[in-house]
């Protein structure tokens, strides 16, 4: 189930919840809660601590409410993770408050549930999507540390969003010697033209951020010791796949950068 009920207290597998961020949701100061919950493993993340849901995670939706009321310092409200999509509920009604609030509401989702995001979608602002690489069955099972990567179902994902009035913000974190070759760029560049990428970018409704790896936490301890990605490195991809709307995101240079 995606929440329980202790009572009449409804309850969400969330346990960590940020106040303000300048940096989740471009020009909107941002809470941020992070549910717990992935169907994903991936090697390379950072929030792997959140990838099971356990007891001590459980808080009642009505305090994340309150939270968000009483936060006079936000223009938004984010669901993070984890994957929100696995607790459809709980995610469908603190977007329903938010926007009673007149908060925009935002989530980030790797993909994988094409389903749940079609009911959710009405109430989204920004979506934030992982591509994780070139988007096919060998070169997913790479990156997301599962067997069945529901390929096909990122896809279908993918061009709901770009068809829907949210704000497209697709993302890769570029992981060197596993996706940062040419053909990986330019597999996700003919990939997002087949999906109505560029009329939505020309739009200045969607955009692609090519993002450094972060060795320090990631979940596997080989990934820990593999130097970050250099900006030289993004900057190539960003060239490479030739789209509008590109940028790149490095602790040198900033977390939302023209690649141009």
């Amino acid at each position: 189930m995606s929440s329980q009920t202790n009572g009449r207290k409804a309850r969400v597998y969330a346990p960590e919840m940020v106040p303000l961020s300048l940096s989740d949701y471009r020009g909107e100061p941002t809470c941020v809660i992070f549910f717990s919950g992935c169907n994903y493993d991936c090697g390379y993340c950072q929030n792997w601590a959140l990838r099971e849901k356990k007891e001590e995670h459980l808080v009642e939706l009505a305090s994340l409410k309150e939270k968000i009321r009483n936060n006079n310092l936000i223009t938004a409200c984010k669901v993070s993770g984890g994957e929100p999509l696995l607790q459809p509920e709980a995610l469908m009604e603190l977007g329903t408050f938010a926007k009673s609030l007149g908060l925009k509401f935002a989530i980030d989702t790797n993909g994988t549930l094409p389903k749940g995001l079609g009911r959710i979608i009405g109430l989204l602002d920004l979506v934030s999507l992982d591509i994780k690489t070139a988007l096919n069955q060998e070169e997913y099972r790479k990156i997301s540390g599962v067997g069945r990567t529901c390929v096909e179902e990122v896809k279908e994902s993918l061009r709901l969003i770009l068809s829907s009035n949210a704000y497209a913000d697709l993302r890769m974190v570029v992981i060197p010697g596993l996706n940062d070759g040419e053909a990986v760029a330019a597999s996700i560049a003919a990939s997002l033209r087949g999906a109505g990428y560029v009329e939505k970018a020309l739009r200045g409704e969607a955009s692609l951020t090519f993002v450094e790896f972060v060795p320090d936490h990631a979940r596997l301890e080989e990934l820990r010791r593999i130097s970050n990605t250099p900006v030289e490195t993004l900057k190539r991809l960003a060239s490479l796949v030739k789209l509008p709307e590109v940028h790149i995101s490095h602790r040198v240079l900033g977390s939302y950068v023209p690649a141009d």
